[in-house]
Protein backbone atom coordinates (compact mmCIF):
# COMPACT_ATOMS: atom_id res chain seq x y z
CA UNK A 1 0.00 0.00 0.00
CA UNK A 2 3.02 2.28 -0.18
CA UNK A 3 1.53 4.01 -3.23
CA UNK A 4 -0.57 5.97 -0.74
CA UNK A 5 0.71 9.21 0.76
CA UNK A 6 -0.26 11.63 3.50
CA UNK A 7 1.12 15.14 3.10
CA UNK A 8 1.25 17.29 6.21
CA UNK A 9 1.12 21.01 5.47
CA UNK A 10 2.37 22.85 8.50
CA UNK A 11 4.50 25.71 9.73
CA UNK A 12 7.04 25.41 12.53
CA UNK A 13 5.77 28.75 13.89
CA UNK A 14 2.10 27.78 13.78
CA UNK A 15 0.75 27.45 17.32
CA UNK A 16 -2.09 25.21 16.21
CA UNK A 17 0.44 22.96 14.48
CA UNK A 18 2.23 22.68 17.82
CA UNK A 19 -1.09 21.68 19.34
CA UNK A 20 -1.58 19.14 16.55
CA UNK A 21 1.86 17.58 17.08
CA UNK A 22 0.69 14.70 19.33
CA UNK A 23 -2.08 13.87 16.86
CA UNK A 24 0.26 13.84 13.87
CA UNK A 25 2.78 11.74 15.80
CA UNK A 26 0.07 9.19 16.55
CA UNK A 27 -1.20 9.16 12.94
CA UNK A 28 2.35 8.55 11.72
CA UNK A 29 2.88 5.81 14.30
CA UNK A 30 -0.33 4.06 13.26
CA UNK A 31 0.05 4.27 9.47
CA UNK A 32 3.73 4.71 8.57
CA UNK A 33 4.12 1.03 7.68
CA UNK A 34 1.54 1.25 4.88
CA UNK A 35 1.40 4.96 3.99
CA UNK A 36 4.20 7.29 2.90
CA UNK A 37 4.43 10.60 4.74
CA UNK A 38 5.65 13.97 3.51
CA UNK A 39 5.89 17.28 5.38
CA UNK A 40 5.61 20.61 3.54
CA UNK A 41 6.33 23.96 5.19
CA UNK A 42 3.65 26.58 4.66
CA UNK A 43 5.34 29.96 5.08
CA UNK A 44 3.07 31.52 7.70
CA UNK A 45 5.43 34.40 8.56
CA UNK A 46 7.02 35.87 5.44
CA UNK A 47 7.49 39.32 3.91
CA UNK A 48 5.79 42.03 5.95
CA UNK A 49 4.65 39.37 8.44
CA UNK A 50 8.26 38.85 9.61
CA UNK A 51 8.96 40.64 12.86
CA UNK A 52 8.85 40.49 16.69
CA UNK A 53 6.17 38.10 17.89
CA UNK A 54 4.18 40.68 19.85
CA UNK A 55 4.07 43.01 16.84
CA UNK A 56 3.24 40.61 14.00
CA UNK A 57 1.21 38.15 16.09
CA UNK A 58 -0.17 40.03 19.12
CA UNK A 59 -3.10 37.63 19.26
CA UNK A 60 -0.80 34.92 20.63
CA UNK A 61 0.00 36.83 23.82
CA UNK A 62 -3.57 38.10 24.00
CA UNK A 63 -4.76 34.57 24.66
CA UNK A 64 -4.52 32.46 21.50
CA UNK A 65 -1.92 30.15 23.01
CA UNK A 66 -4.22 29.49 25.97
CA UNK A 67 -6.98 28.53 23.53
CA UNK A 68 -4.62 26.06 21.86
CA UNK A 69 -3.77 24.59 25.26
CA UNK A 70 -7.40 24.15 26.32
CA UNK A 71 -8.41 22.68 22.96
CA UNK A 72 -5.51 20.31 22.32
CA UNK A 73 -4.00 19.55 25.71
CA UNK A 74 -0.47 20.68 24.83
CA UNK A 75 1.33 23.05 27.20
CA UNK A 76 3.42 25.96 25.96
CA UNK A 77 6.72 25.96 27.80
CA UNK A 78 8.07 28.37 30.37
CA UNK A 79 10.83 29.37 27.95
CA UNK A 80 8.30 30.42 25.34
CA UNK A 81 6.05 32.29 27.77
CA UNK A 82 8.86 34.11 29.55
CA UNK A 83 11.31 34.76 26.72
CA UNK A 84 9.12 34.52 23.65
CA UNK A 85 6.10 36.45 24.90
CA UNK A 86 7.08 38.44 27.98
CA UNK A 87 10.50 39.49 26.67
CA UNK A 88 9.36 39.32 23.05
CA UNK A 89 12.66 37.85 21.88
CA UNK A 90 11.16 35.76 19.07
CA UNK A 91 11.43 37.13 15.55
CA UNK A 92 8.75 35.29 13.62
CA UNK A 93 10.31 34.21 10.33
CA UNK A 94 9.13 30.98 8.71
CA UNK A 95 12.04 30.80 6.27
CA UNK A 96 14.69 29.73 8.79
CA UNK A 97 12.93 26.66 10.23
CA UNK A 98 11.74 25.68 6.76
CA UNK A 99 15.34 25.72 5.55
CA UNK A 100 16.37 23.56 8.49
CA UNK A 101 13.63 21.05 7.65
CA UNK A 102 14.77 21.03 4.01
CA UNK A 103 18.29 20.13 5.15
CA UNK A 104 16.90 17.18 7.08
CA UNK A 105 14.62 16.09 4.23
CA UNK A 106 17.52 16.19 1.78
CA UNK A 107 20.30 14.60 3.81
CA UNK A 108 18.69 12.87 6.81
CA UNK A 109 15.26 11.71 5.52
CA UNK A 110 14.71 9.16 8.28
CA UNK A 111 14.75 11.98 10.84
CA UNK A 112 12.10 14.22 9.24
CA UNK A 113 9.18 13.40 11.54
CA UNK A 114 11.21 13.64 14.78
CA UNK A 115 12.78 16.91 13.59
CA UNK A 116 9.36 18.42 12.91
CA UNK A 117 8.55 17.81 16.56
CA UNK A 118 11.87 19.25 17.72
CA UNK A 119 11.22 22.48 15.81
CA UNK A 120 7.99 22.97 17.72
CA UNK A 121 9.84 22.24 20.95
CA UNK A 122 12.49 24.82 20.08
CA UNK A 123 9.98 27.63 19.68
CA UNK A 124 6.92 26.83 21.75
CA UNK A 125 8.56 25.02 24.66
CA UNK A 126 12.10 26.39 24.87
CA UNK A 127 11.36 29.87 23.49
CA UNK A 128 14.20 29.98 20.95
CA UNK A 129 14.48 32.76 18.38
CA UNK A 130 13.64 31.40 14.89
CA UNK A 131 16.30 33.65 13.32
CA UNK A 132 19.06 32.14 15.48
CA UNK A 133 20.62 30.01 12.74
CA UNK A 134 23.16 28.32 15.05
CA UNK A 135 20.32 27.02 17.21
CA UNK A 136 19.09 24.57 14.58
CA UNK A 137 22.26 22.52 14.79
CA UNK A 138 21.67 22.01 18.51
CA UNK A 139 18.31 20.38 17.86
CA UNK A 140 19.61 18.37 14.91
CA UNK A 141 22.33 17.05 17.22
CA UNK A 142 19.63 15.51 19.42
CA UNK A 143 18.95 13.18 16.48
CA UNK A 144 22.61 12.22 16.09
CA UNK A 145 23.31 14.74 13.31
CA UNK A 146 26.65 16.56 13.41
CA UNK A 147 25.93 20.10 14.58
CA UNK A 148 28.77 21.81 12.70
CA UNK A 149 27.95 20.04 9.45
CA UNK A 150 24.27 20.86 9.82
CA UNK A 151 24.91 24.56 10.41
CA UNK A 152 27.21 24.67 7.38
CA UNK A 153 24.37 23.30 5.28
CA UNK A 154 22.05 25.99 6.67
CA UNK A 155 24.21 28.56 4.87
CA UNK A 156 23.67 26.97 1.44
CA UNK A 157 21.42 28.80 -0.99
CA UNK A 158 19.97 25.54 -2.28
CA UNK A 159 18.03 24.99 0.95
CA UNK A 160 16.62 28.50 0.90
CA UNK A 161 15.44 27.84 -2.64
CA UNK A 162 13.85 24.56 -1.59
CA UNK A 163 12.05 26.25 1.31
CA UNK A 164 10.64 28.93 -0.98
CA UNK A 165 9.47 26.24 -3.40
CA UNK A 166 7.63 24.51 -0.54
CA UNK A 167 5.88 27.76 0.40
CA UNK A 168 4.75 28.13 -3.20
CA UNK A 169 3.54 24.52 -3.35
CA UNK A 170 1.62 24.93 -0.12
CA UNK A 171 -0.15 28.07 -1.36
CA UNK A 172 -1.22 26.28 -4.53
CA UNK A 173 -2.99 23.48 -2.67
CA UNK A 174 -5.82 25.70 -1.37
CA UNK A 175 -5.87 23.83 1.93
CA UNK A 176 -7.37 26.74 3.85
CA UNK A 177 -5.16 26.74 6.92
CA UNK A 178 -2.61 24.92 9.03
CA UNK A 179 -2.29 22.24 10.22
CA UNK A 180 -3.62 20.32 7.22
CA UNK A 181 -3.43 16.72 6.10
CA UNK A 182 -3.99 15.59 2.52
CA UNK A 183 -4.37 11.90 1.68
CA UNK A 184 -3.47 10.85 -1.87
CA UNK A 185 -4.58 7.48 -3.21
CA UNK A 186 -4.02 6.58 -6.86
CA UNK A 187 -3.51 10.23 -7.76
CA UNK A 188 -6.75 11.34 -6.09
CA UNK A 189 -6.28 13.82 -3.25
CA UNK A 190 -8.60 14.18 -0.27
CA UNK A 191 -8.19 16.92 2.33
CA UNK A 192 -8.46 15.12 5.64
CA UNK A 193 -8.20 18.24 7.77
CA UNK A 194 -7.69 21.98 7.54
CA UNK A 195 -7.10 23.25 11.06
CA UNK A 196 -6.82 21.25 14.26
CA UNK A 197 -8.57 17.87 14.10
CA UNK A 198 -8.57 15.06 16.63
CA UNK A 199 -6.92 11.69 16.09
CA UNK A 200 -10.27 9.87 16.27
CA UNK A 201 -11.80 11.95 13.46
CA UNK A 202 -8.74 11.54 11.25
CA UNK A 203 -8.55 7.80 11.86
CA UNK A 204 -12.18 7.37 10.79
CA UNK A 205 -11.60 9.38 7.62
CA UNK A 206 -8.44 7.50 6.70
CA UNK A 207 -9.99 4.08 7.32
CA UNK A 208 -13.08 4.99 5.27
CA UNK A 209 -10.92 5.94 2.29
CA UNK A 210 -8.63 2.91 2.58
CA UNK A 211 -11.59 0.53 2.75
CA UNK A 212 -13.45 2.20 -0.15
Amino acid sequence: MKNIKITYYYDALCGWCFGFSPVFKEIHKTYHAKIDFEVISGGLFLGDRVGPINEVAPYIKAGAYKTVESTTGVIFGKGFVERGLEQGNMIMNSLCPAMALCVVKSDYPQQVIPFVGLLHQAFYVDGKNPEDIEMYGDYAAQLGINKAVFNEKMQLEVFQKQALEEFSLSSQENIGGFPALVLEVGGKKTILSSGYTSYEVLERKIEAILID
